[in-house]
């Protein structure tokens, strides 16, 4: 695909060329990080498909009106031809052109796995629910994730024709055209710094999520139940949005995305792969340690400003509203002293006895 976008030689970029004598190699460290984190989560894939429960998660007794059905069979089919049609426009296509990857591809490749994080809202207690009348095999949580805390969590219906396109479709798309509009807003102000520049991705990727989840929401698809209302819009309604997930995920999180994309030094290099030109490889081994750079640097930024600090909101949320389905809840609110309460305040959240 053309460059998503590019900074201006070392005032866009804010990477200085240094002698490579000069230059320590802070790309190898990425590199690990990347591998580390693509070895972990091969494990708790692996664990969780060939384990128990890969199984889907039953709807239970409520019936689900015919809009939604309707609804979700478009979803179903449309987000996951969405997908491969901007993969193919941004990864396959500029590969045929240019007979590797460059660094737009890897930077989609990597931010449409970040799926693998979408469900640690529920780390420590249950602030996400899906619909379990979408395509599912439950969840990797308890079972398949070393050191997962929340019970029941494996019922999570992570809806597989959804979340996992979605997070090229709905979601990196987001950071594409964030990224479109800062190209335009620099035209028109030229003389825009590093600080004016974040805050234009910051605040447009929240106000973009904001939209998109705001929409999606209200199609039954999933909910965020563990909100604090005092910073929810809709507070109280089974379709609320609590704006720290837009902050965290849209504005820090997919803004980290749209940062690593923008400031480049006058290579085209991003600040990951730093040190790259003094390695003696073939050209392939210096694309896999290009690869797993950008990699780590996006799954890190992910776990770093969007799981860590859920969990805090997660553990000091309001109560639950009123009127979730039993396909909404799946059996999951187990807290309380009767192992049956959502969570809420004042309510105990039990720990595993053990954790696999």
């Amino acid at each position: 695909m053309a460059t998503i976008s590019r900074g201006r030689g070392q005032a866009a970029g804010g990477l200085p060329n240094l002698p490579v004598a000069q230059r320590s190699r802070p790309v190898l460290w990425w590199t690990t990080i990347g591998a580390l984190i693509l070895a972990f989560q091969l494990v708790v894939l692996t664990r969780w498909i060939f384990g128990p429960n890969y199984i889907p998660t039953a709807p239970g007794p409520d019936p689900l009106p015919h809009w939604q059905s309707v609804v979700f069979a478009v979803l179903q089919i449309g987000i996951p031809v969405g997908a491969v049609i901007l993969l193919y426009i941004w990864v396959i296509r500029p590969w045929r052109i240019h007979r590797h990857l460059t660094t737009d591809s890897m930077i989609a490749l990597a931010a449409s796995t970040v799926f693998f994080w979408d469900m640690c809202m529920n780390y420590t207690s249950v602030s996400l629910l899906y619909n379990s009348h979408l395509v599912n095999r439950g969840a990797w949580a308890n079972g398949s994730w070393p050191t997962w805390t929340s019970p029941n969590a494996n019922k999570l219906p992570e809806p597989l024709l959804i979340v996992p396109p979605a997070y090229t479709a709905l979601v990196f798309s987001q950071v594409v055209v964030i990224l479109w509009l800062l190209r335009k807003a620099k035209d028109r102000w030229p003389r825009m710094n590093v600080v004016g520049t974040i805050a234009v991705i910051v605040v447009g990727l929240t106000l973009t999520d904001t939209l998109v989840e705001g929409l999606v929401l209200r199609t039954g698809v999933y909910a965020y139940p563990g909100g604090i209302r005092a910073i929810t819009l809709f507070a109280g309604e089974t379709y609320q949005l609590p704006l720290s997930e837009t902050v965290l995920f849209g504005g820090f999180a997919l803004g980290a995305i749209a940062c690593l994309s923008h400031f480049r030094n006058d290579r085209g290099q991003t600040v990951v792969e730093r040190g790259i030109e003094s390695i003696k490889l073939s050209v392939k081994a210096r694309q896999a340690v290009k690869f797993f750079a950008i990699y780590g640097a996006i799954h890190l930024a992910f776990v770093v400003l969007y799981m860590v600090p859920q969990q805090w909101f997660a553990t000091h949320s309001d109560p639950f509203p009123d009127g979730y389905p039993s396909y909404m809840i799946n059996d999951m609110c187990a807290s309380g002293a009767d192992g049956k309460t959502c969570p809420g305040p004042g309510v105990p959240m039990p720990r595993p006895a053990h954790n696999p």
